[in-house]
């Protein structure tokens, strides 16, 4: 199976991290194909080490692992080497033959930075993590971006961009009462860290066809950030991310062609969990189940957002949404984290099943944020369970109720759970 696609169904913090880190050990090859720094994932290895994630691959905590940032992401190369050297101080080792970076990539310069800080500050703000992503993409499809070749090719033309564009920006930032900015210290600083990434860029496309078609094919996993609900195209438009979240985006952000994909793996979690504005029809108010859910904000799975350490908002398990990501993804199988959780509900937990939108009764989520938000949700009760799960390995073992849970699941959306997360770190996972 040459593509395996890890992809998030709900609205973005399922664990998808983790499950890539795991998978990532037989693979040859993980690569990202979307997004940029906005996005956050965490991996835990077995003897407890928590790294932070933002636009590294999560199969750089496997050493026999080559890393792909690929052409549809966008970079920050002052955020990436700062991630880099980071993970350098955490033991991880980072060079040219663990770490590739698409020449095709699109850069994220200051500039769009403060575009992004300014208009969070204005009366348009959509709650961002300011990471200027949404202002990158906008200038890739408006054809005047900058891709991470021109680092190699003329880093003087980038240099001279930023001072220019910053120095343009300067007003504005002094309108909204944003700390002034240093054109010339800003573009020195940038170069400076963009150069030190020359020996990672190359032709990632290239690169990924060629391991594809070798007689004895690389096993690639295809790393997705941010999730189903926050696609570009299929999501609660316009509470959404700039890029692709979904298969669609595996095939542009990478450059591969679709026959290559066999497995296609959707990971959902028991405590629906969302950061920022937008729809949510199964959303939780209940201030005390809120507080009995999140439980210790200080632990490693804390329902925080790795990206902007937000508190994030939870909700019960939507399957009507799930049956879409599904439908759009082409899932062939799906992971279920956090069923460790489930206890924190009390006694039942309640999972929507269908919507009802206008007196008629909807399985499959509709295709609107404006429509989500009409949808009133129907719900299903199911007992819990009191027995710890956290460190089951095998199905059999699992409490009865948390058996039935599982198959509930399973058989109200036809994809069956191949992998259950019963905890954060690496190997607190059953494999069915």
């Amino acid at each position: 199976m040459p593509i395996t696609a890890i992809l998030g169904e709900q609205r973005g913090d399922e664990g998808k991290g983790r499950f890539a880190d795991m998978l990532a050990t037989g693979h040859d090859i993980v690569a990202r194909f979307n997004g940029g720094s906005n996005a956050g994932h965490t991996v835990v290895t077995p003897e407890g080490l928590e790294l932070a994630l933002h636009l590294i691959p999560s199969g750089i905590a496997q050493p026999h692992t080559m890393n792909v940032i690929g052409n549809g992401t966008v970079i920050d190369p002052v955020k990436l080497v700062a991630e880099i050297n980071y993970l350098k101080q955490q033991g991880i080792e980072i060079n040219p033959n663990r770490l590739m970076i698409s020449s095709a990539a699109h850069l994220v310069l200051p500039t769009y930075v403060s575009d992004d800080e300014i208009r969070e500050a204005g009366t348009n703000a959509q709650g961002t993590t300011k990471s200027g992503i949404a202002q990158t993409y906008a200038a890739k499809s408006l054809r005047h971006g900058f891709r991470a070749e021109i680092i190699k090719n003329n880093p003087e033309v980038l240099r001279q961009e930023i001072e220019r564009s910053l120095t343009e920006v300067a007003n504005a930032r002094k309108q909204h009462s944003l700390k002034s900015i240093d054109p010339k210290a800003v573009s020195e600083t940038y170069v400076k860290n963009a150069l030190q990434l020359v020996d990672f860029i190359t032709d990632t496309t290239l690169y990924l066809n060629r391991e594809l078609t070798k007689a004895k094919p690389a096993r690639v996993l295809a790393e997705g950030a941010q999730a189903f609900l926050l696609d570009i195209d299929h999501g609660m438009y316009p509470a959404v991310t700039s890029s692709s979240t979904t298969t669609g985006g595996i095939l542009t952000g990478l450059g591969v062609p679709a026959n290559h994909i066999k497995r296609i793996i959707g990971v959902s979690k028991a405590v629906q969990s969302h950061v920022g504005g937008g729809p949510f029809a199964t959303e939780i108010n209940d201030t005390e189940l809120l507080t009995q859910l999140h439980g210790d904000m200080g632990t490693i799975d804390a329902e925080k957002g790795t990206t902007t350490g937000r508190v994030r908002r939870l909700g019960h398990l939507d399957l009507p949404a799930i049956r879409r990501a599904q439908m759009v993804n082409g899932s062939t199988e799906m992971a279920l984290t956090k069923l460790d959780w489930v206890p924190r509900y009390g006694k039942t937990i309640s999972v929507c099943t269908s919507y009802t939108r206008k007196g008629k009764k909807l399985p499959i989520a509709p295709d609107a944020a404006y429509k989500i938000e009409g949808s009133t949700p129907n719900y299903e009760q199911l007992p819990t369970w009191s027995q710890d799960v956290s460190e089951i390995r095998t199905f059999d073992e699992l409490p009865k109720e948390a058996k039935q849970y599982i198959e509930f699941i399973e058989k109200h959306t036809g994809v069956p759970i191949s992998m259950i997360g019963v905890g954060p770190r690496r190997d607190q996972v059953i494999v069915r």
